[in-house]
């Protein structure tokens, strides 16, 4: 086993009190708390590392491997969270952190190796999560993290690396990264990690322009889908609750922008964001300058969950055939149990740019605006104006105007 775990502290003060800072031991942390517990855990970040620093002092590195080499499960995830994090070990290794794993999910390893059958299942899921992880730092690594790679991979020699870089590696690794993120969560693990490689594939798919309101039929990543479906409508649940219900207002069809006041008493006068965010959800908006000022807000919610750029497919074809759905004979009977919470997700693929200017119509002339300008002697009432006829900007700009003309007479 080509494995050697260091045990080096940091020159930094103490971590409360007594308890050593490892070198890179926030990292360790910050792998522990993306691959062992699921996203909703809370977690006290003090008493992490407190357990953390405890943990290291009592398993030094040749402790860990003698556990490991006696077929303690547990000691091979950590030792996977330790390469995954670059405590005690040279650096960050993603390659070693998928050696020491297969132990635990490569039946075809060495055998003496191998003890995944001594695993219950919770070992096997971060077991999995683990490899997502790894699997995804390869695939989103930096140049100068590639060629630590390089090295990693000529050091631990796994046939599964060398048949991932003999086509289109970023294809490889985000395939390989789901389906241990698909089994993590089929295994009841719904780690940070696993929603991450999720969503990932859901922007990469939308990129490719797969349909991905089927994506439940997904033989590859049905089980992620369906927790990458759920996270989305927590998101929109807490959204629904931060708005407030605006039927029985006749002046609630307000422009969504913070500060615009330009409102209508018909909808139609405004336009909603036609993006990926739930029609209940869209917001609704009087200027296309209005909606790009308000995307830093809204795109939490167009864009729920975004994990940031999609990885460049070179492969497509292949890339298209991983995503292809299954037929119905293949499917898993709870496929239909899925298909009305899916259909509440539009995966359509959308960007900031097409978000704002792509998506927004003009209004429909002849629809009444109203907006509110201060009254000159009583700033804390206002004079309503209406028009069917100015543009939004021209009616702000008559604000503004106004607003200062009773400034200035105040003041005189």
């Amino acid at each position: 086993m080509p494995v050697s775990m260091q045990h080096s502290v940091n020159l930094l003060p103490r971590l409360y009190g007594d308890k050593p800072f490892y070198k890179n031991m926030d990292k360790y942390i910050a792998a522990q708390i993306s691959c062992l517990w699921d996203y909703h855990v809370k977690h006290d970040l003090a008493q992490v590392s407190q357990n953390a620093s405890q943990h290291l002092t009592e398993w030094a590195g040749e402790r860990i491997i003698e556990r490991a080499t006696n077929k303690d499960p547990e000691a091979i995830i950590d030792m996977a969270i330790r390469y995954l994090g670059g405590c005690g070990t040279m650096r960050q290794s993603a390659e070693g952190a998928l050696y020491v794993l297969d132990s635990l999910l490569d039946p075809n390893c060495d055998r003496d190796r191998y003890m995944g059958y001594l695993a219950p299942p919770a070992i096997l899921a971060q077991a999995h999560s683990c490899a997502a992880n790894a699997h995804f730092i390869k695939l989103t690594a930096s140049a100068v993290q590639v060629a630590d790679m390089l090295v990693d991979e000529r050091r631990f020699q796994r046939p599964q690396t060398a048949q991932a870089n003999s086509g289109d590696p970023a294809l490889a690794y985000l395939i390989l990264a789901v389906q241990h993120a698909n089994e993590s969560a089929r295994l009841g693990l719904v780690s940070p990690i696993v929603l991450k490689v999720g969503l990932t594939a859901r922007e990469t798919g939308a990129n490719l322009g797969v349909d991905m309101a089927q994506m439940g039929r997904s033989r590859y990543m049905r089980h992620l889908w369906r927790a990458v479906t759920a996270r989305l409508e927590e998101i929109y649940d807490e959204e629904r609750k931060k708005q407030k219900k605006v039927e029985d207002n006749p002046d609630g069809y307000a422009c969504a922008a913070e500060g615009c006041g330009i409102r209508s008493e018909e909808r139609a006068a405004l336009r909603a964001c036609a993006g990926r965010c739930p029609r209940d959800l869209k917001p609704h908006y009087c200027s296309k300058e209005c909606q790009t000022k308000d995307w830093s807000r809204h795109k939490a919610v167009c864009k729920a969950g975004s994990a940031g750029k999609a990885p460049i497919i070179t492969d497509k074809a292949n890339a298209l055939t991983f995503f292809q759905l299954v037929e119905e004979e293949d499917e898993e009977n709870n496929v239909d149990a899925m298909a009305e919470c899916v259909d509440k997700v539009d995966a359509a693929s959308a960007s900031k740019t097409d978000t704002v200017a792509r998506t927004y119509p003009d209004a429909p002339p002849g629809l009444t605006r109203i907006i509110d300008i201060p009254g000159p002697n009583a700033p804390w009432e206002s004079i309503q104006i209406s028009s069917n006829t100015l543009e939004p900007e021209a009616m702000k700009a008559l604000r503004e105007n106004i607003s200062k003309l009773t400034a200035n007479d105040a003041a005189s």
